[in-house]
């Protein structure tokens, strides 16, 4: 039984399944639209990660589990219930750990795109999986690739309603126009 006798433990237990992890991921990932630099971050390089970004996504897989099965980790107490957690952890390390479906940018465009980066507004360079919480927006770089999260920078596009102002529009044409479909 679980710490507070509410049984969600063992209907946690009961319920768990590689159907529910796969359904946890998947509603974490759907959630996680335009932040999912946090991912590769988090998961290709786990030391060098700032631990606010880890807390974040560590919250992200708690809110997923409670989402998807109504169970709440935190209030439960029981290792047996955290292993489902590690489950789902490690599935998000084995999809994000290269960088994912993250884009790759093309070999030589690299600067080019940093240069573009850093004059999107925050919000707009976290979509695109830069990482915004210090003075300067730091792109991803996984094992020595430039990556880009288009779907998120694309959808930021979108979602701003055609208001982008000209000069952020440009910048961020000019990153989607600097990704290769295949890894070079």
């Amino acid at each position: 039984m679980d710490d507070d006798g509410t049984g969600w433990n063992d209907v946690l237990l009961a319920l768990w399944s590689p159907e529910v992890r796969t359904a946890v991921v998947a509603r974490l990932e759907r959630a996680a639209v335009g932040r999912h630099g946090w991912f590769a971050r988090v998961f290709a390089d786990p030391d060098g990660v700032t631990p606010a970004v880890t807390e974040t996504v560590h919250a992200l897989v708690l809110a997923a589990i409670r989402d998807e099965t109504g169970a709440d980790l935190e209030a439960l107490g029981s290792q047996a219930a955290w292993e489902c957690y590690e489950e789902v952890w490690a599935a998000l390390r084995e999809r994000w750990h290269d960088g994912g479906e993250l884009a790759v940018v093309a070999l030589g465009r690299e600067p080019e795109v940093v240069r573009a980066l850093r004059r999107l507004p925050p919000e707009a360079a976290a979509s695109a999986a830069a990482d915004v919480s210090g003075p300067v927006a730091e792109p991803l770089w996984v094992r020595g690739r430039l990556r880009i999260d288009e779907t998120g920078l694309r959808r930021y596009l979108r979602l701003d309603g055609g208001l982008v102002p000209p000069e952020v529009h440009a910048a961020a044409t000019r990153i989607l126009a600097a990704l290769t479909s295949v890894e070079e």
